[in-house]
């Protein structure tokens, strides 16, 4: 999505955690091709970072016109097997985090008579996954989250959310099990990086888009 975002020549703030290496090369790659980009480090789920990071981009570049939320913790395990330390960490990536940074770059966004926050959901949250217990409420929660946001900040921010289907498998997801899944979807295949950004220029482009749930993912969500 940065690269993309640096080809419709957006100035692109790359949030990192710990993955210094590679945020670095995505900023001097997207440099390389002509467009402006830099990083930022933050835990996001401690208040005080959170702020340090847009107090650091109002300072550089005073206002903002987009806001993508797509941090995520995963976890393959029952609510029954859920420990309260995993709940809480799942909770404040997936849900608490987009919140904050919302009500954040929303201060920076005042000036915007068009200001957009897009947050990535997931299309299997709907299914009440029982393995992925804790990760699917908090998914099912951020879609809540999105067109609460898009009430309390309109009319001059529009919050929308994009949930994905079977684009991209984590890491510890087996080949196999990939494929079970793909074949569970309405058209019979995986989706593509160019679908989830066709999505996002989707939104970009709808000015009178707001609090919708834009759902990417090949029938996933109405298979078997």
């Amino acid at each position: 999505m940065a690269l993309h975002l640096a080809e419709k020549d957006y100035f692109v703030w790359i949030h990192y955690f710990q993955d210094h290496q590679n945020a670095m090369a995505t900023a001097d790659h997207i440099r390389r091709q002509g467009g402006a980009a830099e990083i930022l480090q933050a835990d996001l789920t401690k208040e005080e970072a959170v702020l340090e990071m847009f107090a650091e981009c109002s300072q550089k570049r005073k206002s903002l016109d987009l806001l993508v939320n797509n941090a995520a913790v995963i976890q393959s395990k029952r609510i029954t097997e859920t420990k309260f330390s995993e709940w809480n960490e799942i909770f404040g990536i997936n849900l608490r985090a987009p919140w904050f940074c919302s009500i954040c770059a929303a201060e920076l966004m005042k000036s915007m008579s068009d200001g957009v926050i897009i947050n990535i959901a997931d299309s299997g949250a709907t299914k009440n996954w029982i393995k992925n217990a804790a990760y699917g409420i908090s998914k099912n929660a951020l879609i809540n989250l999105t067109q609460v946001l898009a009430k309390s900040l309109a009319p001059n921010i529009r919050v929308n959310s994009i949930s994905p289907g079977l684009i991209l498998p984590s890491d510890d997801m087996k080949p196999d099990q990939w494929n079970y899944l793909v074949r569970k979807s309405l058209l019979k295949r995986d989706g593509k990086i160019d679908d989830l950004l066709r999505a996002l220029d989707f939104i970009l482009d709808s000015p009178y888009l707001t609090g919708a749930d834009i759902v990417v993912d090949g029938g996933y969500r109405l298979g078997s």
